[in-house]
């Protein structure tokens, strides 16, 4: 009787493996596609823009861009970005920022310093954000703008900086101090 049962009890733990082994699954698992992905992206990226003249206008490097799919966007990482034309010349640079895909608006975030460079005392521009519209070359930002110059230094909440006109407008809470030689 003991042989018995113990034959019996293998062939249900034979038949019970078997079973769950061909059983197959009623629904085949959901595949998730992710709607936001990178499409193309670049090492060493350059991109050089032109005027209508045919002579370079601006330069943007950065280590890594990267296109997404969805946004209409390019991201890049440790962009600088260098504008020089007639007798205005600045480097902008920051950790990251963004490329919409018409090459018209570049925003650049964390640690941006924008900085004259055509000047024997250089205008220097440091805040968290800042847009620039390559097509009417005005920068902005609403963020906390520190400006050094030589001996002045101001602080304000924002500015509007035209690079056709070489104007700068800073919006509000405008704080400076100008030490004398």
């Amino acid at each position: 009787m003991k042989t018995q049962f113990t034959f019996l009890t293998l062939i249900i733990i034979a038949l019970i493996g078997i079973w769950s082994v061909l059983e197959e699954d009623d629904e085949a698992p959901a595949v998730v596609k992710d709607p936001h992905f990178v499409d193309a992206y670049a090492r060493d990226f350059t991109m050089l823009s032109m005027d209508k003249d045919g002579q370079p206008y601006y330069t943007l490097t950065a280590d890594l861009m990267e296109h997404f799919n969805d946004s209409g966007e390019a991201e890049i990482t440790q962009p600088v970005f260098n504008i020089d034309k007639d007798d205005s010349a600045w480097v902008i640079s920051a950790r990251r920022g963004k490329i919409d895909d018409n090459n018209i608006w570049v925003t650049l975030n964390e640690d941006v310093i924008m900085q004259q460079t055509n000047s024997d005392s250089p205008l220097l521009l440091k805040t968290s954000k800042m847009r620039f519209n390559t097509k009417t070359q005005i920068a902005h930002t609403d963020k906390r703008v520190d400006i050094t110059q030589g001996l002045l230094s101001l602080k304000s909440n924002g500015m509007v900086f035209n690079n056709k006109t070489g104007n700068l407008e800073l919006l509000a809470g405008v704080n400076g101090i100008y030490v004398k030689n």
